[in-house]
């Protein structure tokens, strides 16, 4: 880990430069996420949280990219969405379960930060929501998500709706999957709140 103001480990011109093709990194992601609970479970929260940060922000310069290179079969990038909710179910919510912030606090460390800003820095949906497979998928993680026993997690699947709810073009079947959602959370008023706010993209 750095100390005070030091530069992260991936900017050290040291190490080794790591090449790989982007189904190469599309195929590393997908078994980083699918084999999430036990390969980074040696990692601490401030190290995982660091290491995420790294693959989904602008500082991995094209890594969040590489699923959407042409030269990616559609069917893998479609596997590695299908494995992303492990990340959530497996290793991000059982460490962040016992944390009860207010929402949007960012408190929990670097791996808190992650788990609520996933989706805003994210560039990879953004960059293929004009692909009704991309839709699907990310639907499939939101969804999956909300079920996570995890209030970090949910919230940061609400966070995420809102962002994307306009590009999934699926209100109505957003609509009823919040509704379930409020139904199971209906004494946390404030993720009910929150809830009803991403369901019409109203987060920021």
């Amino acid at each position: 880990m750095p100390a005070a103001n030091e530069e992260e480990w991936y900017w050290n011109d040291d190490e080794p430069e790591f090449a790989a093709t982007p189904l190469e990194w599309t195929r590393i992601q997908t078994v980083l996420f699918a084999n999430a609970g036990i390969d980074i479970a040696a990692y601490s929260n401030e190290q995982l949280g660091m290491g995420l940060n790294h693959l989904i922000g602008s500082d991995a310069g094209s890594i969040p990219h590489m699923a959407n290179d042409p030269s990616v079969p559609l069917a893998d990038a479609m596997r590695m969405m299908q494995a992303f909710p492990n990340l959530w179910r497996d290793c991000i919510g059982p460490r962040l379960q016992d944390v009860s912030n207010p929402i949007g606090a960012c408190t929990a460390g670097r791996l808190g930060y992650v788990c609520y800003m996933w989706f805003d820095v994210w560039p990879t949906f953004r960059t293929a929501r004009h692909i009704p497979d991309w839709c699907d998928a990310l639907w499939n993680v939101f969804s999956e998500m909300l079920d996570v026993p995890c209030r970090e997690v949910q919230v940061a699947a609400l966070h995420g709706i809102g962002h994307e709810v306009h590009a999934l073009q699926r209100e109505d079947i957003v609509e009823r999957r919040i509704a379930r959602f409020i139904e199971a959370a209906r004494d946390d008023t404030e993720l009910v709140a929150y809830a009803r706010a991403a369901a019409s993209g109203m987060v920021q």
